[in-house]
């Protein structure tokens, strides 16, 4: 995964979060205590967006399952008081010890949905958060891309690479109505959902190229393809990913100028594990 590229065209990504935090602004500014950011990436959201958000007290430990991003991460915006950067799939069957019950608060954003056991990452998110802790979740819930992927997975040039397309397709990808599903999961776990919806957005750009680039730079296998292949894969994609786009023809500056626009279905998820009371029985002779 280039960490580099990827900080460098996440703009679309980074406009989600930013319309999350003013969504939920009065909340999250009172946040402070130790807080993790699951699927930090390259780090730069975690730092620029979130961590200036939240109260000045708070501290964050940004995680992601790339070892390169985490490098990477690490190199450019750790700092020893407020924000340092770990390896750590959510999806682990051994959650290491020195993360349970060590949270006040859990953010995640465009991440989970590469969870293919989507119940297991939230069940270790459960058994990090404090009691009394409250998680903010931002979910791709349907996207053109994965149907791009499913197809080209099939494509005799790269299947061999293409290992297990379900790893790179969202576990809601194919429900009606995935915020019904999802809220049902994180009451079985244990979570108090004081919000989960499902929404529409839109993205218009007269150039996808960086938005293509932002997906592209996350599919691990794309290391493994020959060049020649990697450059074949690229532009297939690319190809069947601008079929499916409506345009949108503007003026600008005596200039006809063409607009993609880009609609896909997020979900968003704020839930506290709910503190239990001590109960005492008393005894009367």
């Amino acid at each position: 995964m280039n960490a580099k590229e990827y900080a460098s065209c996440n703009d679309v990504q980074k406009q989600h979060v930013l319309n999350l935090i003013d969504e939920f602004e009065e909340d999250i500014a009172q946040m402070s205590g130790k807080c993790m950011d699951i699927g930090c990436g390259p780090g730069d959201i975690t730092k620029n967006i979130l961590l200036p958000a939240l109260n000045s007290n708070a501290v964050i430990i940004g995680t992601d399952i790339s070892e390169n991003m985490i490098k990477f991460a690490k190199k450019t915006y750790s700092n020893e008081k407020q924000l340092k950067f770990e390896v750590l799939d959510i999806q682990t069957k051994n959650l290491p010890e020195k993360y349970i019950s060590e949270f006040d608060h859990i953010f995640s954003f465009h991440t989970l949905h590469w969870c293919y056991d989507i119940r297991q990452a939230f069940e270790n998110i459960f058994q990090m958060i404090r009691p009394g802790g409250n998680i903010l979740m931002l979910i791709v819930a349907s996207h053109d891309a994965y149907e791009i992927m499913k197809f080209l997975a099939q494509d005799i040039r790269f299947a061999p690479y293409i290992q297990d397309v379900k790893n790179y397709v969202p576990p809601f990808n194919d429900l009606i109505t995935p915020h019904k599903k999802l809220r049902k999961l994180l009451k079985s776990i244990g979570f108090d959902v004081c919000h989960c919806s499902l929404r529409e957005v839109t993205y218009s750009s007269q150039n996808m190229q960086n938005f293509l680039y932002s997906i592209l730079a996350i599919y691990p296998f794309l290391d493994k393809l020959p060049h020649d292949q990697k450059e074949e894969f690229r532009n297939e994609f690319t190809r069947e990913f601008m079929k499916r786009k409506l345009t949108c023809k503007t003026i600008e500056n005596n200039l006809d100028q063409t607009n993609f626009i880009d609609l896909y279905k997020i979900l968003i998820v704020y839930a506290q594990k709910v503190k239990i009371n001590s109960m005492y029985l008393v005894v009367y002779k």
